[in-house]
């Protein structure tokens, strides 16, 4: 255990109205064996106060935010929080009131988190916990390492968990979605007694009009005889309506594909529906998938983390989503600006995240530059069930498939692999 981590404090960041909640918090991780600082406690007589907040979160082991709406909207809990993640500090944030971030999400969409509505000691004994971990850090990873001059440098906070099978980096997002729809082609080919689960969004239509763009170099159907399902539908929303995304599906993917005869048969065609009719559309999905297990699938993950309707900050036990099924899934606060904001249900139908884990191959979409921190946060923030996009990382088989632009932003230099031609990474993907 590296001692002079072990001593170092938490700093504690609130809005100024919560100073005496401050007070008994510090008070009971004290008494835990957790030292604190806060301001205006802990500034020394004479010192600057810009100077000392910023020199105690440059020390501190990590930051604890009481997050309220004041200290949503607070600029000085923002530069504070800006500092943790300049000098790569953990965040642990206490939700006391029931609000969502919206100014800080940011910072806290992947951190780790914790409701204290009640304010009771007892529901603090997890912050603990978590915060005493951090103690186990050796210190070959709290400080810089020291190497050669042609050695990266390699830091606590920039140290990359590889977990995936490739983080795979091309010149644009074309070539990538390119890559993914030879990946499903080739997949459905190989597979016929599985099933492919289509993605929908932005995303997905990069990857339709790649499939229409290559869809002549196959013989027949590019889907072979698989199974074709869709990963996400508006509960409530007939398949006609504008915002329906099995309406997505069929504009933009099967029928042009009818118009060149290279479309799925109906029988093989199984997009989810947002209504009942003759029959439940979840027990119908859960028969599918049953019968026809997947063997390919592409998520695309919000610029938040949310992924397959499951929202930030919803969910506090990983158990309790990580082997879900088909079910419907409320949008709340964090998501409703993600999707279209004439949809007139606020309530998701989802193959579920636990079919998306037993998918074969996994393939995660990063496209868009907005989506570049969630992308870094998946490889350096904690796996939690508040960060959805963060459990994927248990796949066996996953692939990021992104542009070298993203990668980079994303500080993932040092493990993205650079690829230029999209159907010798795609047989790539198949063959392992």
């Amino acid at each position: 255990m590296d001692a002079e981590l072990k001593n170092k404090s938490i700093f504690i960041s609130y809005h100024s109205s919560k100073i005496e909640l401050v007070a008994h918090l510090s008070k009971y991780l004290e008494k835990n064996g957790v030292k604190t600082w806060y301001a205006p406690r802990d500034i020394r007589a004479g010192q600057q106060w810009d100077e000392a907040i910023n020199d105690a979160i440059k020390d501190c082991k990590a930051l604890v935010l009481l997050f309220c709406a004041q200290a949503d909207s607070s600029r000085q809990v923002k530069r504070e929080l800006s500092l943790a993640d300049k000098y790569k500090k953990p965040v642990f944030w206490l939700r006391i009131e029931r609000v969502e971030p919206n100014n800080l999400s940011y910072f806290l969409t992947s951190t780790q988190w914790l409701d204290w509505l009640d304010t009771r000691d007892n529901t603090l004994e997890k912050l603990v916990e978590d915060v005493k971990s951090l103690d186990s850090i050796s210190k070959e990873f709290a400080e810089p390492a020291i190497t050669s001059s042609n050695e990266k440098v390699v830091e606590r906070g920039i140290k990359n968990e590889v977990w995936t099978k490739g983080l795979l980096a091309f010149d644009t997002d074309r070539a990538a979605a390119e890559c993914a729809a030879r990946v499903y082609f080739s997949m459905a080919q190989k597979n016929p007694e599985s099933s492919v689960i289509l993605p929908t969004g932005r995303s997905a239509s990069a990857i339709f009009r790649a499939m229409r763009r290559i869809v002549n170099e196959f013989d027949g159907c590019p889907f072979g005889e698989a199974t074709v399902l869709s990963d996400t539908e508006t509960f409530g929303v007939w398949s006609e309506h504008e915002t329906s995304r099995t309406k997505h599906i069929n504009e933009k993917l099967i029928e042009p594909l009818r118009e060149m005869n290279k479309a799925p048969l109906k029988s093989q065609l199984h997009l989810l529906s947002g209504i009942y009719t003759d029959s439940d559309p979840l027990q119908k999905m859960q028969k599918l998938l049953r019968e026809f297990p997947p063997c390919v699938h592409a998520v695309s993950i919000s610029p938040v983390g949310e992924v397959l309707a499951y929202e930030v900050g919803t969910y506090t036990d990983i158990d309790e989503i990580i082997d879900d099924g088909p079910r419907i899934v409320e949008v709340g606060e964090h998501s409703k600006k993600y999707i279209d904001p004439n949809q007139p249900s606020k309530s998701i139908i989802t193959i579920g995240l636990g079919v998306a884990m037993s998918s074969s191959v996994l393939l995660i979409l990063v496209f868009d530059i907005q989506k570049t921190n969630i992308l870094k946060r998946m490889f350096n923030g904690p796996m939690t069930a508040g960060l959805p996009a963060t459990l994927l990382r248990n796949h066996p088989n996953a692939y990021i498939l992104t542009t070298k632009t993203i990668a980079h932003e994303a500080g993932l230099d040092d493990i993205a692999i650079s690829e230029s031609d999209p159907k010798k990474t795609a047989e790539w993907i198949v063959s392992k």
